[in-house]
């Protein structure tokens, strides 16, 4: 008789999936699911203007007055690489960027910072670089 082993968890794949849902979230303008990317302590740095957004609640503020704008397109972001720590107690991600509203479109590069939670992978802080508008 053999016994099934679970395949191992792959944490990599885990942030990509994580990353996945908070796009999709952006792009149903979902401010709850926006929120739910976010670990406590997270800080986010803007692209454009480098300013600091402190806080996951401060970032779902942010999305929900976004969302409010019949203008505003959203943001997409796609990971480039995922790296873990070992053991992995933390991750970085480092990807690109899109997005804007219908008044000018931005794009760039970012890196993320991910830790494990009891309810999954959350971001600890995001910085985003504008490359072009």
């Amino acid at each position: 008789m053999v016994l099934a082993t679970p395949a191992a968890a792959d944490p990599a794949a885990d942030i990509k999936a994580a990353r996945a849902s908070y796009n999709a979230a952006i792009a149903a303008r979902d401010v709850a699911g926006v929120r739910a990317a976010l670990g406590e302590g997270y800080v986010g740095i803007a692209g454009s203007g480098g300013e600091a957004i402190i806080g996951a609640d401060a970032m779902a503020d942010y999305f929900a007055r976004a969302f409010k704008s019949p203008g505003f397109l959203g943001f997409a972001r796609t990971p480039d690489v995922v790296t873990v720590a070992n053991p992995p107690q933390r991750a970085m991600e480092r990807g690109h960027w899109s997005g804007g509203s219908v008044s000018g479109r931005v794009s760039g590069e970012y890196l993320a910072v991910w830790v494990p939670t009891p309810t999954g992978w959350k971001l600890r802080s995001e910085t985003f670089v504008t490359l072009a508008n």
